[in-house]
């Protein structure tokens, strides 16, 4: 790392040049798994005539996305914990924040809008040569269906997650990561949930669930404010608090690593 660019100011030439670098970095892997995408619904069209991706609305699309998208982001700082590579990480001459912001950039914005375009390329190739098959012709995905915006906010929100947990953690990121979610979940659930219990005891029965995102609360004496504040409080730690935190912790790893490193 040149002397002073830790206090340097930042540079978005410098974050653009690492963006580039992590596009050819993934980039291979990304057309193999697009390629292998492709020949398994080769294989379906072969087999049934149908190209599977492409059928029940095309949501395989969106999920594939998602999953690809998730697991470049569990990874996202993986070389700053390793050996030799963690060597060479922090000799890269950016700032901590270029260094961050270049994997928000990559994982939040540049792959989401490639793997759009890519995707919607496939689906339209398949649809034709399924068409071509004598299949129904199927439906070409596009990033423009409905419901579209709120998948890329929980994918957005699931990423920077992902994102803060390759930051921190060494080894196995993905899974502690994983580990780390549910066990907040879990304790975030039992407080609400728990002190509910309490302050509802004696005023009839109430019965509240938590499923797929959303809160419900039937029976009992004001179920429906109950509900109100519940989905306030869930929504709210799911689209405010819980992405908030994770772009700080995962900054301030990333700077407390190399800043800790450059001392040694």
């Amino acid at each position: 790392m040149r002397l002073g660019t830790m206090g340097g100011r930042f540079s978005p030439a410098r974050a653009a040049l690492l963006v580039r670098n992590r596009a050819l970095e993934d980039g291979p892997g990304l057309g193999i798994g697009l390629g292998i995408v492709l020949g398994v619904n080769v294989l379906s069209l072969v087999v049934s005539h149908r190209a599977f991706l492409n059928s029940a609305g095309g949501q395989g699309w969106s999920t594939a996305i998602v999953l690809a998208g998730l697991i470049l982001s569990a990874y996202a700082f993986k070389g700053m914990h390793d050996g030799k590579a963690g060597a060479d990480w922090i000799l890269l001459p950016a700032t901590p924040l270029e260094k961050y912001l270049a994997a928000l950039l990559s994982y939040l914005v540049l792959y989401p809008l490639l793997a759009a375009a890519a995707a919607t390329g496939a689906s339209a190739l398949l649809r034709l040569a399924e068409s071509l098959a004598g299949g129904p012709g199927g439906r070409i995905w596009t990033p423009f269906q409905a419901g579209i915006l709120e998948d890329y906010a929980d994918y957005a929100v699931a990423a920077l997650v992902f994102i803060a947990g390759s930051a921190s953690f060494r080894k196995r990121a993905p899974l502690k990561t994983i580990g780390a979610v549910t066990a907040y979940g879990l304790a975030l659930a039992s407080l609400f949930l728990g002190g509910l219990a309490l302050l509802h005891a004696g005023r009839g029965d109430l019965d509240f669930r938590y499923m797929n995102g959303i809160f419900s609360a039937e029976g009992g004496i004001d179920s429906d404010r109950i509900e109100r504040i519940g989905k306030f409080l869930f929504e709210g730690n799911r689209l405010v608090l819980a992405p908030l935190f994770a772009l700080l912790y995962g900054y301030f790893r990333v700077f407390e690593k190399e800043a800790r490193d450059e001392v040694q």
